[in-house]
């Protein structure tokens, strides 16, 4: 797990019990879940680095923060509108920014081949 209930209690002040203790060790599974697939990496036996750990605790607290799946509210004519069907299911677009540089990249991209049985084009030749 990329975090503790301790660190998410050392964050928010709070001691989690019973119910709310299920819950934070469920958003605490899939914030894992989906930071781990985000970043295309596990942190089984390694340790995370201190920016991702910050950035995942701080996607629990607002799971914690927030109806699960509620968009938008409206207090006048009393309007709430619901995203991923009333589930939490993905990151936010401020934590996908946060995490970007941390990402895996596979390493693949152009490759300039060079042969020595072919001679290089002529100086103003279109390549």
């Amino acid at each position: 797990m990329l975090m503790s209930v301790a660190d998410i209690e050392a964050r928010t002040g709070q001691v989690y019990e019973d119910e709310r203790l299920d819950q934070v060790n469920a958003y605490i599974t899939d914030v894992t879940a989906l930071v781990e697939s985000f970043l295309g990496r596990t942190y089984d036996t390694a340790t995370p680095p201190a920016a991702v750990r910050a950035v995942a605790c701080l996607e629990v607290i607002r799971y914690l923060n927030t109806d699960p799946g509620i968009a938008a509210d409206r207090v006048g004519d009393l309007s709430t509108n619901y995203a991923y069907g009333g589930s939490v299911v993905a990151l936010s677009s401020d934590v996908k920014t946060a995490l970007r540089p941390f990402k895996w990249r596979s390493g693949l991209g152009s490759i300039q081949v060079i042969s020595h049985l072919v001679p290089p084009p002529a100086e103003g030749s279109p390549p």
